[in-house]
């Protein structure tokens, strides 16, 4: 079973959200991705915004595996490539449940989103990179209390940043940024997704690069200077579930049963890296992403996937309150979204496992 891939495009000229969809063996139809199918029956629907990254390898797991329809409904599933697009197409309505990370926040503050669970927790994998050439790359021991924090003022105003906007990739700028004492109007941040910024900042078109994986461990291996990693600045990142508050009441029962499904997945990949190794290389290339078993079996070195047992005594939506909270000082999200950083965490969800 197949993952169906769509493409979320934001027109600039009109208000409506195109999607193009395209199923794993690489045809392309309009319109959003269908799950529905001869061997979904009869089931219930629960739309599932997905990624092509580790974030969302529990629900590739849960299709690959038949959990949904064991547990009494059917996924359809739709792919965008980060978090930005998939807020847009929540504000069209057009699914119920999905995996995100910062972009989570920015979702809660513009398009009254809600944080119902968490999939995994990053302790590597969130670097800013530069040229080995470039000043910064030598500039050390500007904030001693960070000491593998790269840059100064002197080294890093005024350069150019390629990051997409909004993303995780983005709040690791700024936390550089912050560890150097200075803010994002000092530089000149470029919105652009991950490959294209490092394919940039390769052909000299921009100073420093904000990635994440697998471009992350590309940029290791090509020697490029890591100057920034989220993790050495003292932030675990947290990879989020996200629910729709249209879909909270009507299909309540099912996202509780896609919840269950996804700490079943969680346990199942925690307990067998080499075959969560493996699924994740099939969900990738099936997915059109270029990977390395090498890369996913780094890429899964590094996270924490969060099952039942760990939510014993965990508090929901830490990192996203952390992370709101910085934008809002920032400067990147208005005053007034600190409100929904609260009423938009909702924790019913995971209650059975607290």
């Amino acid at each position: 079973m197949k993952m169906k891939k769509a493409l979320a495009l934001l027109l600039a000229a009109a208000t409506a959200l195109s999607l193009a969809a395209c199923s794993g063996s690489g045809s392309s139809s309009g319109g959003s991705s269908s799950g529905s199918s001869d061997d979904g029956g009869d089931l219930p629907v629960l739309r599932v915004a997905a990624m092509p990254t580790i974030t969302s390898l529990p629900t590739y797991y849960i299709q690959e595996n038949g959990l949904d329809e064991a547990a009494g409904f059917k996924m359809e599933v739709t792919m965008f490539d980060t978090g930005a697009p998939m807020n847009e197409a929540l504000a069209a309505d057009l699914w119920d449940v999905g995996h995100m990370g910062a972009a989570a926040v920015t979702g809660m503050a513009n398009y009254d989103e809600l944080i119902i669970g968490e999939v995994l927790e990053s302790t590597d994998g969130q670097g800013v990179f530069v040229a080995p050439d470039s000043p910064i790359a030598e500039d050390t021991g500007y904030n001693p209390s960070y000491p593998t924090v790269l840059g100064s003022p002197d080294t890093v105003k005024g350069i150019t940043v390629l990051t997409p906007v909004g993303t995780a990739q983005h709040f690791t700028v700024l936390k550089w940024l912050e560890k150097l004492g200075m803010e994002a109007t000092d530089v000149n941040i470029v919105n652009m997704d991950t490959v294209q910024a490092y394919q940039a900042l390769q052909s000299g078109q921009g100073d420093a690069a904000s990635l994440n994986v697998p471009t992350f461990f590309d940029a290791e291996n090509d020697g490029y200077v890591q100057v920034a990693n989220l993790a050495d600045m003292g932030t675990r990142y947290v990879d989020m579930i996200v629910g729709n508050p249209k879909s909270l009441d009507e299909k309540s029962d099912l996202i509780q049963a896609y919840v269950d499904c996804v700490m079943e997945a969680n346990k199942a990949l925690e307990d067998d890296p080499d075959a969560a190794a493996d699924l994740l290389v099939q969900f990738l290339e099936e997915s059109g992403m270029e990977t390395s078993r090498e890369n996913c079996v780094a890429d899964l070195d590094r996270v924490n996937w969060l099952t039942a047992d760990e939510w014993k005594g965990r508090e929901l939506g830490t990192f996203a309150k952390e992370l709101g909270e910085f934008y809002v000082d920032q400067g990147q999200l208005d005053a007034s979204a600190t409100e929904k950083f609260n009423t938009n965490i909702i924790t019913t969800f995971v209650e059975k496992y607290q």
